[in-house]
């Protein structure tokens, strides 16, 4: 079946005369100058889940539309967990010559269809013709869409949450160790830092190079080294790394005495260690897949992870510390807000007098970086 052509589907839907920040159909449009909602976690959507257009309600990114010549369940599913996993938009459509398939991102993915044959995330298919793409269009803005189907757009679901339950069931298995008790702040500290160092490997910043340098063989990421026995070689490995990574990523992560933690740690811990990143659920003990993947999550995220297990031995002790949850989402919207007309922010300088795990600095830095890109083009190619 031959490619659909761009103005085709923009008229069957009614947008084709739509423009931003309303609706951006490519990355050229994308104009941090111009208030484009996101930019940075937009031009990923474009470049590495190769979307064809966006559209945005009150600054906030709906629907993600792709093109495609057909409906290939295993590419879907491949796609699903990238969509899920960066988390920004709740609806992903596909579009086909004959039919429209709509799917949610806030739907964990799996490495399997469903029953019915579907990729994970899978809501409804659409006929291709205008009287019933528009009526969607008009129920996604109007809201009645998420009510209508409200199962499938479950925010207790979004990845953020799913991640954050799953460290929390971690750390409250963690704690149950009998052969060693850890202190509440060094399983924070723990789980942070290997949210982190999975990061580094997803986004290809350490690689299997790195680990050589460190003589640990036999290992591509994270992952693998949880799970070399004996569980002595394992925990020698790790430590390792992460004495290597406060060298070469200076913070708060890696200011523990790491040699003392590591005595402290057992085979019990790492067993629960290596369960967890390799997809087992720690509430329920079934096996599954990994669904995470720190290659799309956004980097705000990892920082609002940080920023919840931030000095947390429990919710009093959260409340008293000052520490509190600061969603992806609300960090964007109080950025809109603060930075509302402005033209450009390269030359400004910012505080944040109450910053915690800096979510609101990551988000600026975001989008400092992407109005520098937008500015030296050729640059952004390196």
């Amino acid at each position: 079946m031959s490619t659909i052509a761009a103005k085709d589907w923009h008229r069957d839907f009614g947008i084709e005369n739509r423009e931003p920040p309303h609706f951006i159909s490519s990355v050229a449009q994308l104009d941090v100058a111009g208030n484009s909602p996101q930019p940075h976690a937009l031009r990923r959507a474009f470049e590495q889940l190769r979307i064809d257009g966006v559209l945005c309600q009150e600054r906030s990114p709906v629907i993600y539309f792709r093109q495609v010549k057909k409906i290939d369940p295993a590419g879907i599913i491949k796609l699903h967990r990238s969509f899920w996993n960066q988390g920004i938009a709740p609806i992903l459509v596909i579009i086909a010559p004959d039919e429209v398939h709509v799917y949610s991102g806030l739907i964990p993915p799996s490495d399997t269809q469903t029953e019915a044959g579907q990729a994970p995330g899978y809501v409804e298919t659409l006929n291709r013709v205008q009287d019933q793409l528009r009526s969607f269009l008009l129920s996604v803005e109007s809201g009645e869409y998420f009510h209508v189907h409200r199962t499938s757009f479950d925010p207790r679901q979004r990845v953020d949450r799913e991640l954050l339950r799953n460290l929390r069931a971690t750390r409250q298995e963690l704690g149950q160790v009998q052969a060693a008790r850890l202190e509440p702040q060094t399983l924070d500290a723990l789980l942070c830092r290997l949210v982190f160092t999975c990061y580094l490997f997803d986004r290809g910043i350490i690689d299997v190079a790195y680990l050589k340098t460190l003589r640990i063989h036999g290992a591509d990421h994270l992952k693998d080294i949880l799970a070399k026995k004996p569980r002595t070689d394992a925990k020698a490995e790790l430590y390792r790394l992460f004495d290597q990574l406060g060298n070469d990523f200076n913070g708060d992560l890696f200011n523990a005495d790491l040699k003392a933690e590591s005595r402290k740690i057992k085979i019990d811990h790492l067993e629960i260690l290596d369960r967890f990143f390799h997809g087992t659920d720690v509430r329920s003990g079934q096996q599954a897949f990994w669904p995470y993947d720190f290659g799309f999550i956004p980097i705000e995220t990892i920082s609002a992870i940080y920023e919840h297990f931030l000095k947390a031995a429990g919710e009093e002790q959260k409340k008293e510390a000052g520490a509190f949850y600061t969603p992806r989402f609300l960090a964007d919207f109080v950025l809109d807000v603060a930075l509302e007309g402005e033209t450009s922010l390269l030359e400004k300088r910012f505080l944040d007098p109450a910053c915690g795990s800096g979510i609101f600095l990551v988000g600026l830095f975001n989008r400092l970086a992407e109005e520098w890109k937008l500015g030296n083009p050729e640059a952004a190619e390196d």
